[in-house]
């Protein structure tokens, strides 16, 4: 009878160690895993310029994320690789860093990046990266541009974007301004034209008739005139 208590108390122990692990395993559960997306717009011939954007978002809040890179590549080669540290605020390009924000260039054998041309916003679990790239030489017309987020933990998600095509220009306010002036010239020249050929000969005043009666008959012999 007096091993009962011992008993007892070892079983407990034995049922704390066995729910403990299992419990812990819960409250872990799989790691959260980033979404991105993005665009690339612009020109890739020298001189121009692209804007890269890239939206991450990381469920549990966007302080999970770690990096953002920009691979630029084309023919199966990286062309130029672009990096952004959230937890420093700070970008890479060809193994040159600057703080974002600041009056800093990098430059890349392909595009040149400044630190005030660079935007970053965060909100809930959104995070949403803006660089505007200056063009150093001619990118192939087939370029590539591999837009991935980086978490805390090494969750990583990758998503693949070509320039996007421009939106096909509207007129111009100018060229509507001038096409609304020639019509009101053309419509004014027509209507004047129009009233010319359609103007109803003068009437005759009944007072010239009576002048010019008067007139004929002083000059004619014996008249009347004094």
């Amino acid at each position: 009878m007096r091993r009962r208590p011992a008993l007892v108390a070892a079983a407990c122990w034995i049922g704390v160690l066995v729910v403990a692990p299992a419990a812990a395993a819960q409250s872990i559960g799989p790691s959260p895993t980033p979404r991105v997306d993005g665009e690339i717009s612009g020109v890739l011939s020298r001189g121009g310029t692209l804007t890269i954007r890239v939206e991450a978002l990381m469920p549990g809040g966007w302080e999970g994320l770690h990096l953002v890179e920009v691979a630029v590549g084309a023919d199966g080669r990286e062309l130029e690789r672009m990096r952004y540290d959230i937890e420093d605020a700070r970008l890479a390009l060809a193994e040159q860093e600057m703080v974002v924000g600041t009056g800093d260039v990098v430059v890349g054998q392909w595009l040149r990046v400044a630190a005030s041309r660079v935007v970053v916003t965060t909100g809930a679990g959104h995070l949403t990266f803006t660089a505007t790239a200056e063009v150093l030489r001619d990118l192939p017309p087939q370029t590539g541009f591999e837009l991935s987020v980086t978490g805390d933990r090494g969750e990583r998600a990758v998503v693949t974007r070509r320039i996007a095509d421009p939106e096909p220009e509207g007129l111009s306010w100018g060229t509507v301004l001038a096409a609304v002036v020639a019509a009101l010239f053309a419509g004014g020249f027509v209507g004047n034209l129009y009233a010319s050929r359609r103007r109803p000969p003068p009437r005759l005043s009944i007072y010239g008739a009576i002048q010019r009666r008067l007139e004929e008959e002083r000059s004619q012999p014996g008249g009347t005139g004094r």
